[in-house]
């Protein structure tokens, strides 16, 4: 290649080809580097469900594990309300081993803002939603 006082360069042609041969290249590495990245970020997330399924075995096991030694030890028939106390622990943790199943297959999502934009864009007396009719 020749460069001359602010000229333009002059390319030979088989420059050029090498230019574009070599740009080809690089584009298909970027597009297998960018699937490459898109398959560890799909991996890591299957992985990080796989750890709070496991986790989630693990505390329902306990909790099974401490209703059996529940209903296993004998203690007192004494009566809270309907229940003895051993029937009525029983219950409480079989709630709350429901509660912890509930909780966890329950997905919050945090994207609220087409919702945010309607109730900006309502009217408001004192503060709370009204309708035209009640603004005049």
């Amino acid at each position: 290649m020749l460069r001359l006082m602010g000229m333009p360069e002059i390319v030979a042609p088989e420059e050029v080809a090498d230019v574009h041969i070599a740009s080809i290249l690089i584009m298909r590495e970027r597009e297998k580097r960018q699937k490459l990245i898109n398959e560890m970020n799909f991996q890591r997330q299957k992985n990080l469900e796989l750890e709070k399924f496991i986790q989630q075995l693990i505390i329902t096991l306990k909790m099974t594990r401490e209703i059996e030694e529940i209903e296993k030890s004998e203690s007192d028939f004494v009566k809270i309300g309907a229940y003895s106390k051993r029937e009525r622990a029983i219950k409480i943790k079989k709630y709350k081993l429901k509660l912890k199943k509930r909780r966890a297959f329950i997905r919050v999502s945090r994207n609220y803002k087409g919702r945010s934009l309607a109730s900006k864009a309502k009217s408001r007396v004192r503060g709370r939603f009204a309708k035209v009719n009640q603004m005049l």
